[in-house]
């Protein structure tokens, strides 16, 4: 499940990843989200949080990443990961690879640097 992070730069989107990351995630928040935040001049800034109860991603969100296909990728400049979970981590900077984001992980106690981060 995610989880909106609020009170966020109006230049950056956030969310926590609660339990297992599912298919209706990816296509029912974190897509639109992602569609909505990337009309932002300089690319898309992502921050994404581990909660504690992660358990990574069900066997439907693999699935249904297909509808996260576009015809036009998103414009991401850059995408924090806070996560003490290294497996995650290293997904999301291969998927940030794809774009040519810029990728960088933080520490579960470090989330507010990674917020400096994704705002400088």
């Amino acid at each position: 499940m995610l989880e909106k992070i609020d009170n966020l730069p109006d230049t950056m989107i956030g969310f926590t990843i609660h339990s297992a990351l599912s298919a209706n995630d990816y296509q029912n928040v974190l897509l639109p989200a992602l569609e909505t935040q990337s009309t932002h001049a300089g690319g898309l800034r992502l921050l994404l949080v581990t909660g504690p109860d992660f358990a990574g991603a069900d066997v439907g969100s693999a699935m249904g990443g297909q509808a996260f296909r576009r015809s036009e990728p998103l414009n991401f400049k850059s995408i924090a990961i806070v996560s003490a979970n290294r497996g995650f981590a290293q997904a999301v900077q291969m998927f940030g690879m794809l774009f040519h984001a810029e990728v960088r992980v933080f520490a579960p106690d470090r989330q507010d640097e990674a917020v400096a981060w994704l705002s400088a």
